[in-house]
C-alpha cells in the first residue's frame, strides 16, 4: 500500500506540474508498467518461494549465459532505428520507414541465430568448467527463443517513432506478463528449474511472435504497407551513418550486458547459487523501481530525436533542465520512497530466507534514484548523434565495475558488489549529465 501510494502521489505531481504532451504519453507507459509489475510479481513472488534462495540462483545463472552472449552478438538495434525511423515518419517518408523497418528485422534475427550456435557450441564448458552446472541443455533451450524474441526490438522501434505510445505501454504489458506466467505454469505443473527455464523461453517467443503482428497491422491499417515488400535501397544513402551507430550501439549493448550478466556469474563462481540469485533478484527491484524513469525516456527519445538539429542548442539545453525539475526529481522520489520499505517487502513476499539480499537492494536503489533524476540522458546522447561519446564513456565505466567486481566479490559478496554498482552509476550519471549540458554543439544547428 505504502509504494502504490508513492508511485501514484509521483504521476499525480507529475501531471499537476509537467504542462507538455510527454505527461499522457508518460502515464499510459508508467501505468502500463506499473499494473503488469503487479501482476508479473505474483509470479516472481511464486517463482521464488518454489525455487528458494539456491535454486532460484541456479536459473539465473542458467539463463545468464545466454543473455550475456547475446549483448556480445546482438545489436539491439531499436535504439538506432527509433532515431532515424522518427524523422522518416514525422517527414512521411513511409518507404525510407519500412525499409529500415525491414533491415531491423533482419538483424535482429540474424544475430539471435548467430548467438543460438556460439551457445550451443561453447554452452556445455561454462556450464561443467565455470558455474558447476551437469550440462547446458537448458542454457541451449532458452537461447533456441531468442530468433523469436529479437522481433521484438524493431517493434517497439516501430510504435515508439510513430508515437504510438498506448500500443508501447501494451508491448511493455505482455512483455512483462507473458514469460513469468508460462514459466509458473510450468513450475506448477512440477517441472522444477527446467521448466520455469523452458516456460520463459516460450514466453519470450510468444512476444516477439505478438509484437511484429501488432506492427505489420497498425503499418497496414495507415496505409504505410507491408513492410517486407519495401527494399532496402531507399536507407541505402544512409547505410555509413547507420552503420556507424549500430557499431557504436553495438559496443554498447555489449557492455551493458557484460555489466548485468557478468556479475551474476562471478556471484555464482565465487559465491555460490544463493549469492547469485540475491544479485538476480535485487537487479529485478531496482529495474521495478527504474519504470518512470523508462517510461520517461522512452517518451522524449522521439520526441528529442526529431527536434535536433531544428531547434536551437539553448533552448533544448533549458527543455532537459526543466525535465530534470519537473519530472526527473518526482521519479527518483518514488524510487526513493522504495528503499525504507524493502525490509519489510523482500522477506514478506519471498520469504525469510532472501532477507540477506535487503542491504544490498537498497543500496542499489540508490544508484536507480540518481538515474531516474536525469531520464532524459541516454536519449540525448543518442538523439544528438553523439553516440560514440556515450558508449566511451559506459565503455570505461563497465570496464572499472567489472575489474573491480571480482575483488569486491570475492571479499564482500553481494553486498560488496551493490555497493560498487551504486558508487559507479552515481559518478557516471553525475559526469555524464554534466558533460551533456556543457558540451559543445556537433555539426550545425543543435
Amino acid at each position: 500500500m505504502i509504494l502504490q501510494g508513492s508511485l501514484s502521489g509521483a504521476l499525480g505531481i507529475l501531471t499537476r506540474r509537467l504542462r507538455h504532451p510527454l505527461v499522457g504519453d508518460t502515464a499510459w507507459l508508467a501505468a502500463a508498467q506499473y499494473g503488469a509489475t503487479a501482476l508479473s510479481a505474483i509470479a516472481t513472488i511464486a517463482v521464488a518461494r518454489l525455487l528458494g534462495p539456491t535454486e532460484y540462483g541456479r536459473l539465473a545463472l542458467i539463463i545468464s549465459y545466454p543473455l550475456l552472449v547475446g549483448s556480445f552478438l546482438g545489436i539491439k538495434s531499436s535504439t538506432v532505428t527509433t532515431r532515424y525511423m522518427s524523422v522518416f515518419w514525422s517527414t512521411g517518408q513511409h518507404e525510407q520507414f519500412k525499409s529500415l523497418c525491414k533491415l531491423g528485422y533482419m538483424l535482429g534475427v540474424l544475430t539471435a541465430v548467430l548467438g543460438l550456435a556460439v551457445v550451443t557450441i561453447t554452452g556445455w564448458w561454462v556450464a561443467q568448467h565455470l558455474i558447476g552446472l551437469p550440462g547446458a541443455g537448458l542454457m541451449v533451450a532458452y537461447a533456441a527463443a531468442t530468433p523469436l524474441w529479437s522481433l521484438l526490438e524493431t517493434s517497439v522501434a516501430v510504435v515508439s517513432a510513430s508515437q504510438r505510445f498506448r500500443w508501447l505501454a501494451c508491448f511493455h504489458l505482455i512483455e512483462r506478463l507473458v514469460p513469468p506466467a508460462t514459466a509458473i505454469i510450468l513450475l506448477l505443473a512440477g517441472f522444477g528449474v527446467p521448466g520455469a527455464v523452458l516456460g520463459t523461453a516460450i514466453g519470450n517467443a510468444v512476444i516477439g511472435l505478438v509484437t511484429v503482428a501488432a506492427t505489420t497491422y497498425l503499418l497496414a491499417r495507415d496505409g504505410v504497407g507491408l513492410w517486407w515488400q519495401a527494399p532496402l535501397s531507399h536507407v541505402r544513402p544512409l547505410r555509413r551513418e547507420i552503420a556507424t551507430a549500430l557499431g557504436w550501439n553495438f559496443l554498447r549493448v555489449t557492455w551493458g550486458g557484460i555489466l548485468t550478466q557478468v556479475p551474476v556469474l562471478l556471484l555464482g563462481r565465487l559465491r555460490g547459487y544463493e549469492e547469485a540469485g540475491f544479485f538476480r533478484l535485487a537487479t529485478g527491484l531496482v529495474f521495478v523501481g527504474s519504470y518512470l524513469e523508462a517510461a520517461l525516456g522512452r517518451v522524449t527519445y522521439p520526441i528529442l530525436s526529431s527536434r535536433w538539429g531544428s531547434t536551437e542548442r539553448r533552448q533544448l539545453i533549458a527543455t532537459l533542465k526543466r525535465w530534470t525539475l519537473q519530472a526527473g526529481l518526482p521519479a527518483s522520489a518514488v524510487v526513493l520512497a522504495m528503499i525504507p520499505i524493502l525490509p519489510v517487502i523482500v522477506p514478506g513476499l519471498f520469504g525469510p530466507s532472501y532477507k540477506p539480499m535487503v542491504p544490498g537492494a537498497q543500496l542499489m536503489m540508490v544508484g536507480a534514484a540518481v538515474a531516474a533524476a536525469f531520464f532524459w540522458l541516454d536519449a540525448f546522447y543518442f538523439a544528438s548523434g553523439k553516440i560514440g561519446r556515450w558508449t566511451r564513456a559506459y565503455g570505461l565505466y563497465a570496464t572499472l565495475v567489472v575489474v573491480l567486481a571480482w575483488a569486491c566479490i570475492g571479499r564482500w559478496g553481494f553486498v560488496g558488489l551493490a555497493v560498487l554498482l551504486t558508487v559507479a552509476r552515481v559518478a557516471f550519471t553525475l559526469g555524464m549529465a554534466a558533460k551533456a549540458v556543457a558540451a559543445e554543439p556537433v555539426g550545425g544547428a543543435t
